[in-house]
């Protein structure tokens, strides 16, 4: 994994990568285009991602285990956005990060209409709500109504590479203390 030298070329590249995550449609979209979720204050001001009727958020969506989904259906492309992370119980932990370059991992849930995480951002250790939209891939659907699930803009990934379940570690690692 290549690291940055500066701050400052960190934190530019961050702020890029949202941005592009944002404008190639992995944020909460609408009519396929692409828009942020509102923040929603929690009470003391600071920010909270929006959260689904508790109703909503105890159907299983994605099954309890690790994906990989990816603005490039080929693992490891330069200038591609990607996202490893695990699911238990539509709880999700995970890494954004693009090939070549540093992580921000977060975590959140999962609901039948988005990815709703907290990602926290490497070099700053600020953290931001972000959401991503889930949709059915009507290619992957198998059996009687039953669909794949999948982050909007991405595609599914089968192969895992060992650093990404590094990343993944890491950011487990970090939201378990």
């Amino acid at each position: 994994m290549t690291f940055l030298s500066s701050a400052s070329q960190r934190t530019q590249l961050f702020k890029n990568a949202l941005l592009a995550l944002a404008v190639c449609g992995l944020a909460f979209p609408s009519a396929g285009t692409a828009q942020v979720s509102p923040e929603v204050s929690n009470g003391n001001g600071a920010a909270a991602a929006h959260r689904q009727s508790p109703q909503t958020a105890s159907q299983t969506v994605l099954e309890d285990g690790t994906y990989l989904f990816g603005q490039s259906s080929t693992p490891d492309q330069m200038g591609s956005a990607y996202a490893i992370f695990s699911v238990k119980n539509n709880r999700t932990v995970g890494a954004f990060y693009h090939s070549h370059s540093s992580f921000d991992c977060f975590s959140g849930e999962i609901t039948p209409n988005q990815l709703a995480v907290n990602v926290v951002d490497s070099y700053e250790q600020t953290v931001r709500p972000y959401s991503v939209a889930l949709t059915v891939e009507d290619a992957l659907v198998a059996g009687e109504g039953v669909g794949a699930y999948i982050l909007e803009g991405f595609h599914r990934i089968s192969g895992i590479s060992a650093n990404d379940y590094d990343m993944l570690a890491v950011c487990q690692a970090d939201f378990a203390q």
